[in-house]
């Protein structure tokens, strides 16, 4: 772990970045305020991203709880939350449509949060699944205990074996009843055409997203390919992993699939709801039992979803650190805001196989759902760069971005740019590390004496990179 002075870190990372962050805010504002075009011109983007703790030694502890009392008995709100399991933490940040920087309200969450864990001597790390073997601790309470009880505890514990980022990105205008949150039911509206255009999008670009962001080639200690995590987590049976998380219900896990018309997507979301009621019914759990949900849109946790916030949530990477977790959400906000604001159309093309993301200026072509799901998925999880489809895919996937976005963008792009060059993710890094470090016969578990070694070094790595993170993100948005 870093020993950095807490009262300068303090100094600069909370006091300063308040008065930095409320400033920034009304001046965002005020010149909202005297803009004329729509909201959708203002869509933003925002994350959710979840870590382990770990000890100065680099092993796992459960000290969630006590990091959340320390962000409660400051009074102040931070996005920091618990998670399924209280080896795990969360901070976000959601689009803020009234003008709030996202991204750098983000940057001072994250920064907060490395300040109250390193008070409770602890730290926290960037990575997909923790590289070691370890039992973790499931909460007792809410929808926690009842998504136990309905997966089996065994199974519910890869809930806290893995740890993602989500991206948000702002609904078109006009297609979501912030009241009822959920989307509305209009027929004829190029705004929900842009939606679905979106949708399928980010559906498509799952493999590559993936592939980039991935930090998780190990599994309770086992070599088991590029992303654990997503193997772990979906419960797709074409991916051939078990015990996955969603095993049993697999629709709430896998990828989904593309939607023809805004209101085929409508119908999906309701009826994910209804079909969620009568699952936890069958399984003995009765109405007034359920969770609280505050919306239908909450009982989906399907790699890509709309959310009750109002946007699209694209939850299928790993956590990664916060340069390449600022590259990928650059990706998505590039290619999204295109679509939104040009009305760009998305269409599937078996031309798309060979030539994925063609762009003619009024249109991006995608391949194939069977194919995204059943060639593309397992190649990108198991095989990453070392599948000549995957690594075409992810170079054209950035070309893509690259091309609707700007040149401001490049130093942004670059830890992405340096993964294409070297052929290497990071899980690719981890595992040669593993190898340096000793682990030599990769049929075998990886030590925890190294599973810790490797988790201190990715968490000295958050820390040092998010410096540069803040910056980035200031010339991001123009400050």
């Amino acid at each position: 772990m870093i020993d950095f002075s807490t009262k300068k870190f303090r100094e600069n990372s909370v006091s300063k970045n308040t008065d930095e962050k409320k400033t920034a805010g009304k001046n965002k504002l005020k010149k909202i305020l005297s803009r004329t075009h729509s909201v959708q011109k203002r869509s933003t983007i925002g994350a959710e991203v979840e870590f382990f703790i770990i000890n100065k030694n680099g092993k796992i502890v459960n000290f969630a709880d006590k990091i959340l009392s320390q962000v409660d008995n400051n009074g102040n709100d931070y996005g920091i939350t618990k998670e399924a399991g209280e080896n795990m933490i969360e901070v976000g940040c959601y689009p803020n449509l009234e003008g709030i920087d996202s991204l750098q309200s983000l940057a001072f969450n994250l920064e907060s949060l490395l300040y109250i864990a390193d008070q409770q001597k602890v730290s926290v790390c960037p990575l997909g699944t923790y590289p070691g073997s370890f039992n973790p601790k499931i909460r007792q309470h809410g929808h926690y205990k009842t998504e136990e009880n309905l997966f089996g505890r065994n199974v519910y514990k890869q809930a806290a074996r893995c740890c993602g980022m989500h991206i948000h990105y702002a609904l078109p205008w006009g297609v979501f009843d912030f009241k009822k949150l959920k989307l509305k039911k209009r027929i004829k509206s190029k705004h929900k055409e842009s939606l679905v255009n979106c949708y399928n999008f980010l559906i498509a670009a799952d493999p590559g997203l993936s592939v980039f962001a991935q930090s998780s080639p190990f599994f309770q200690g086992k070599l088991v390919g590029k992303d654990a995590r997503a193997l772990a987590w979906r419960g797709d049976r074409d991916i051939g992993f078990s015990p996955s998380l969603y095993n049993i219900f697999p629709e709430y896990g896998e990828l989904p699939r593309y939607q023809h018309t805004g209101t085929d997507l409508v119908n999906f979301t309701e009826k994910m709801f209804q079909q969620w009621k009568y699952i936890l019914e069958n399984n003995g759990v009765p109405e007034s039992k359920h969770p609280d949900y505050k919306s239908i849109l909450e009982a989906n946790w399907t790699p890509l979803r709309v959310s009750y916030h109002g946007t699209l949530e694209m939850r299928g990477t790993d956590i990664n650190t916060p340069l390449i977790l600022l590259a990928v959400s650059q990706i998505i906000q590039n290619i999204l805001r295109i679509i939104q604001d040009n009305f760009i159309r998305v269409e599937v093309s078996d031309v798309a196989i060979d030539e994925p993301f063609k762009y003619s200026g009024d249109k991006i072509l995608i391949p194939p759902f069977t194919y995204i799901k059943t060639d593309l998925q397992p190649a990108a999880f198991y095989k990453g760069f070392d599948d000549d489809r995957i690594y075409r895919y992810c170079k054209r996937l950035l070309w893509l971005a690259k091309e609707l976005g700007n040149k401001d963008d490049n130093d942004i792009f670059s830890p992405l740019d340096e993964m294409i060059d070297s052929k290497k993710t990071v899980s690719d890094r981890i595992i040669s590390q593993a190898r340096k470090l000793g682990y030599k016969d990769m049929s075998k578990k990886l030590p925890n004496e190294l599973a810790a070694q490797i988790a201190l070094f990715y968490s000295n790595k958050l820390f040092k990179e998010m410096v540069l993170f803040r910056e980035l993100v200031k010339i991001k948005n123009g400050k």
